[in-house]
């Protein structure tokens, strides 16, 4: 591991070395030197990559791949071997030929020469050729860069062909010799080094700075247990702070000497703030922890460093809207950006997907839309994975929760930025407040897909700029710096275009269209912002596309669709903050797919193919696209968006070490900059990021290397840690004892006798027979998938009507229970729900399903290898049994069924039991029934919370009081005493199969035949059905106050309905019962209504022919002019009726679909379809006793 001084590097200089290194020693028998063969422009150097793979450039960092040794003679050609033991060779020597390396080449063509290349830019350099054809070059094909694979060209003064042979020992003593990150801009080494145990004390002329210095110094006695007292006056051997007003804010002066010990000068408290995070850095990395390290070398190396970051906002954005983080887990990473010199937190606090701040005068933005359904979980199959339980529940911060933060960041000398991205982005407000929609008359849900929404806010209002300001206004008020960040982006004007409100507000204000309306919002907002808080505004860089040069508000603009943006608002005359999502956003994966760990820590925000590396983190320059107006550039940095990144361990694995990366071109003109030196200084920080307890991903670490004693111990703790022996999946006790006790002799003495005897019983106890479960005991099957494209370890298989379904869950839901029910030598999987059974398909790729007669099961232990994993504990593949044997599942693995958890969600069979893969499950037993019927309680109360009795679908009131009185109280009374048996949880199990046996609101009981209704597509919503002049139905957008768009049910007796147009006063009925078969009017038809979840995940009612096969469809960019027959369980095969305040038989008021229809909520938020007794607020904000 490297240490804090990297004293292997000799004579170290501060800057990447750039003298050409001249001809290379040539490797014999005797005597073997390696080189770099770097390429002039770009600076990157040749790497190989897999056997037999192309190579191509890469950033220098020492690996063996990047190393090469050359063999040969002029005469003969040379021969180039990687440290990694691939020879280097061409497809061909003629011209376009590419250049790949394998340890056994397929090519003949691995000999080369060298000669003085012509290109006037680098003379001195070389080019190389093969040494059959002397007239083509090794050439960066596609041009200079990483990554770049490498062909032949003919013109030898091609810039991209010049490359230098740099010397392994010439490149390390060119690295820096301090791991400071990020690199301060001036340091000169001294001679000698302060013992630390002779300062004699700390004296500061600051009062934040003698804060500041005393928790230094008590981390300094905690880990080294020196102490150091403050001190009145300052002496010899003492730490000295002392103001300089001369310096600029940040800045700060770095002294040490052996004689006067240390003196640090700074203009305010950040920069003494800054000064000892620079003196920890200097410290052994033991300083970082909470253990006492008094036997580590704790001195500091004589030198004087001057400081001074080249810009004032150096920041990272975290997204707790997608995903919510906890004020303790903000705090973590506050407190990592200030050990690296961060100094702006950038807060995106609301989204579509959730609401995160407490707003008092609106109180349904945290109790509703802090609530979504689901949560987009995982990108990395071939469709996204949805999680399909309740997420946000109490997750959002209050107004004092923020004051709270604002002053923790404000001690580490970082000023917070908050977001509240509007006028798109903001479903989560409509589905609270639907009177600030567009479309009022629509219900609304919190979003749980990513992407862009077409429900944005209704800025044509005055109400919805009011309660715009009522928000901005706390946020104001509760952080007390310069901006405030009102969003801007990803806002479509669909919706305003159709919109008599935003059309007026149009005519109004004189705009030339909707596509102005955004510019008009940002200047309304920011100049109450300026008048009455003095805030200035930042915005993404979308406004700039319709930003009027009139507009008296100057933004700052936070260039994220690319760098080139800055220099678009420089044009304006706006300054910027560069965050290109090219380079900079850390949702993305932090190394290409052939580079990947199956068992990734996180598999990125959207796909494999989506990367940002730490190199181009970087490697980015702020301020490329401003050439001599560089002062238009505020600041650098990174967003981490959470569609995908549910917790704190993902957020730091994806933070780390990249922010580490960003610091630096926040600190350091690009011209100072060196990947290499970085590179190198980094690899002791994984040692301070471990020491500080965060998660952080290990590709740009070179690994420690292990004895084969401590790879096998190693292996043996981890199988110990990981087995419950006796369990299902896992050996018996017995075989667990001998593995224990051969690791335990191995850990007292590791000589080579021990260790071969540890590791014949690691690989005893990796094929010892595995435990089957017990009949009559309770189980949970949970995915032991840790690959990184379907991590869905830690989810639970649970029931879903007839299908299987998986997800995150508390795991104490009875769908998720299930026994193993003996049949002959094999099983019968049985969910405790319901009591049915698991039915396998007859073939792969179809779902299971759960009926009467279920398929019998076997279990076995999982031992396909994936990559370098071979083995994990207890993981298991359930597989379709009747005869299935190993030689079966060996010989002709595509014929075996397996349990597979798929990325729909929905668990199929599939062939594939690979370790670390979907078809590898856990088997846990149930143990504690009280938690367990905790978990019902609380499942009972949610569904008595969110039932509303008479919508269809919907529970009835005689259902609900029985789950409540039967269920819900008595167990609840159950679970507090403690100690629940099995036997108390079955009882209270079974009465809850029988409520959700009962009856629930069909599709058609839950309409009523005394009103109108208009008919909405639920997947195109912006349509509805609607009779054109033709007799047809007809997707169209809403007209207001036209019947043609009102609908009259009738019910029959046997549960269909008749389907009357208001205004034809004729019945609808289809064509014929063929698919894309018009829906007509004019005949006497009896339609079925069902309530549906379409193929694409969404639910709403089919209306549906009598063959029960087809419903009404639309795609209006197909077929615009009719409504069609398509089958049900198609996307937009599902519709929503929605219910007027106008009866049937009487004429219709003038109707502003802006008002009408009314809805109810109580006052806890939830949804009433008819209030009846009690205290009720509207869509409208009004207040209703009834």
């Amino acid at each position: 591991m490297f240490q804090k001084l990297l004293s292997v590097w000799l004579l170290a200089c501060l800057t990447c070395f750039t003298a050409l290194a001249g001809e290379p020693v040539i490797s014999n028998g005797n005597q073997t030197t390696w080189y770099f063969l770097r390429f002039m422009k770009g600076q990157n150097v040749l790497e190989a990559k897999a056997n037999g793979a192309e190579v191509k450039t890469a950033g220098l960092t020492g690996a063996d791949a990047q190393l090469w040794k050359i063999e040969g003679s002029e005469a003969e050609g040379y021969t180039l071997t990687a440290k990694s033991g691939q020879v280097l060779y061409t497809t061909t020597t003629q011209k376009e030929g590419r250049f790949h390396a394998a340890a056994q080449p397929q090519s003949q063509n691995t000999k080369f020469v060298w000669s003085t290349s012509t290109c006037a830019d680098y003379p001195g350099s070389y080019v190389l050729s093969p040494k059959a054809n002397t007239g083509v070059f090794m050439n960066q094909w596609g041009g200079a860069g990483n990554n770049m694979p490498l062909g032949l060209w003919n013109a030898q003064n091609d810039p991209g062909n010049a490359f230098e042979f740099v010397s392994y020992e010439e490149w390390q003593n060119s690295l820096p010799k301090y791991a400071l990150i990020p690199y301060p801009k001036k340091l000169t080494e001294g001679e000698g080094k302060l013992e630390v145990k002779s300062l004699k004390g700390y004296c500061c002329d600051d009062a934040a700075a003698k804060r500041y210095t005393a928790d230094w110094a008590a981390q300094l006695k905690r880990t080294a247990g020196i102490e150091l007292k403050p001190t009145e006056t300052a002496g010899a051997n003492c730490l000295t702070m002392t103001t300089d007003a001369k310096l600029k804010h940040e800045a700060y002066t770095l002294k040490i000497t052996a004689d006067k010990g240390i003196q640090i000068t700074a203009a305010d408290s950040t920069g003494f703030f800054y000064a000892l995070q620079t003196l920890k850095q200097l410290l052994p990395n033991a300083i970082y922890g909470t253990e006492l390290k008094a036997e580590a070398a704790w001195s500091l190396p004589c030198l004087d460093i001057v400081d001074e970051p080249q810009l004032g906002h150096r920041g990272f954005m975290l997204d707790v809207a997608r995903h919510f983080f906890s004020k303790a887990e903000v705090k973590r990473v506050l407190d990592v950006m200030a050990a690296y010199k961060m100094n702006r937190f950038h807060w995106h606090l609301t989204d579509d997907q959730g609401w995160r701040v407490q707003i008092p005068e609106y109180p349904l933005l945290t109790e509703v839309g802090s609530i979504r359904k689901g949560s987009f979980t995982n990108a990395g199959g071939p469709k996204k994975f949805f999680d399909d339980t309740e997420y946000g529940r109490g997750m959002w911060y209050s107004l004092d929760d923020l004051r709270e933060i604002v002053a923790y960041a404000k001690e580490r000398q970082i000023e917070i930025l908050p977001e509240i991205d509007l006028p798109g982005h903001m479903v989560a407000v409509v589905a609270s407040y639907p009177v600030f929609s567009c479309d009022p008359s629509k219900k609304y849900e919190v979003r749980i897909d990513g992407g862009i929404s077409k429900d944005v806010l209704n800025i044509g209002k005055d109400t919805t700029v009011t309660f715009l300001k009522c928000v901005l206004g706390h946020i104001a008020e509760v952080f007390p710096y310069p901006y405030v960040h009102i969003g801007g982006d990803e806002c479509p004007t669909d919706q305003w275009a159709n919109n008599p409100d935003c059309l007026k507000r149009v005519k109004d204000k004189g705009l030339k269209g909707v596509h102005e309306l955004q510019s008009w919002l940002v200047e309304e907002l920011g100049l109450f912002l300026k008048d009455k808080y003095n805030k200035d505004l930042v915005v993404w860089d979308e406004l700039l596309a319709h930003w009027t040069t009139d507009n008296k508000v100057k933004p700052v603009v936070m260039a994220w669709n690319s760098i080139g943006h800055s220099a678009q608002a420089a044009d304006k005359g706006f300054k910027s903050i560069v965050v290109p999502y090219q380079s900079l956003y850390l949702d993305f994966m932090q190394v290409p797919d052939d580079q990947t760990d199956i068992n990734e820590g996180y598999q990125g925000g959207w796909s494999a193919s989506h990367v940002n590396t730490v190199e181009e983190a970087y490697m980015l320059n702020p301020v490329a696209s401003l050439q001599g107006r560089e002062d238009y550039c505020v600041g650098v940095q990174g967003n981490l968006w959470t569609e995908t990144c549910s917790d704190s361990l993902q957020l730091e694995y994806q933070l780390l070490p990249r922010m580490l990366a960003l610091s630096e071109p926040g600190c350091l003109p690009a011209a100072e900059k060196d990947w290499a030196g970085f590179y190198h200084r980094l690899q002791s920080h994984d040692e301070v990021l471990g020491t500080m307890g965060y998660t952080f991903a290990k590709h740009y670490f070179i690994p420690t290397q292990r004895t084969e004693a401590e790879v096998a111990i190693d292996e043996a703790q981890s199988i110990l840690k990981a087995s419950l022996p006796g369990k299902p999946g896992f050996p018996a006790q017995a075989a667990f004892d001998k593995l224990d006790e051969a690791c335990k002799q191995a850990v007292a003495d590791a000589n080579d006798a021990n260790i071969q005897v540890l590791q014949k019983e690691i690989a005893a106890y990796k094929k010892a027979p595995i435990t089957q479960p017990t009949a009559g005991k309770m189980y949970q099957l949970v995915s032991a998938s840790t690959y990184f494209k379907a991590k869905y370890a830690g989810s639970t298989a649970y029931t879903n009507g007839r299908s299987i379904r998986f997800h995150y869950t508390p795991q104490t839901e009875p769908e998720e229970l299930w026994q193993f029910v003996a049949k002959g030598n094999d099983w019968l999987l049985v969910n405790m729900a319901d009591g049915k059974q698991v039915t396998f398909p007859n073939a792969n790729g179809a779902n299971l399903t759960l009926g009467e007669n279920g398929t019998s099961v076997r279990i076995d232990l999982a031992t396909k290898a994936s990559a370098q994993y071979t083995y994990v504990p207890g993981a298991v593949t359930i597989s379709a049994g009747g005869g299935l044997t190993t030689a079966v599942g060996v010989t002709n693995p595509a014929n075996v069924r397996r349990f597979y958890g798929d990325c729909t969600g929905f668990v199929k069979a599939d062939a594939n039991g690979a370790i670390c893969f979907p078809g590898t499950w856990y088997i846990r037993e149930v143990t504690d029934f009280t938690a367990q019927l905790a978990g019902l309680v609380k499942k009972g109360q949610y569904v008595l919370l969110n039932s509303t009795p008479g919508e269809t679908g919907e529970p009835t009131a005689d259902a609900l009081d029985f789950l409540a009185n039967e269920v819900v109280t008595p167990a609840a009374a159950a679970v507090k005493e403690g100690n629940v048996t099995q036997e108390v949880y079955t009882k209270y199990l079974d009465l809850y199969a029988e409520f959700m046996a009962m009856p629930r609101t069909s599709a058609a009981e839950g309409l009523d035949e005394g009103y109108y209704y208009r008919i909405r597509n639920a997947y195109f919503t912006n349509y509805y059905a609607a009779v054109n002049a033709s007799g047809n139905v007809a997707p169209k957008t809403l007209v207001n106050n036209d019947k043609s768009f009102y609908w009259v049910v009738k019910k029959n007796n046997d549960g269909s309905v008749k389907l009357t147009n208001a205004k034809t006063g004729k019945m609808a009925y289809p064509a014929n019962t063929t698919a894309d078969a018009n829906v007509m009017m004019g005949k006497d038809y009896d339609w079925m209504l069902e309530e549906i979840t379409t193929d694409q995940g969404q639910s709403g009612i089919a209306i549906v022919e009598e063959t029960g096969a087809l419903s009404w469809y639309t795609n209006p960019s197909n077929w615009a002019n009719n409504v069609i027959m398509k089958p049900k369980d198609w996307g937009a095969s599902i519709w929503t009726f929605e219910k007027l305040d106008i009866a049937v038989g009487i004429t219709a008021p003038t109707v502003d679909n802006n008002q009408q229809p009314t809805i109810y909520y109580d006052l806890q938020g939830r949804r009433v379809a008819n209030p009846t007794k009690g205290i009720f607020i509207t869509n409208h904000g009004e207040k209703v006793l009834k």
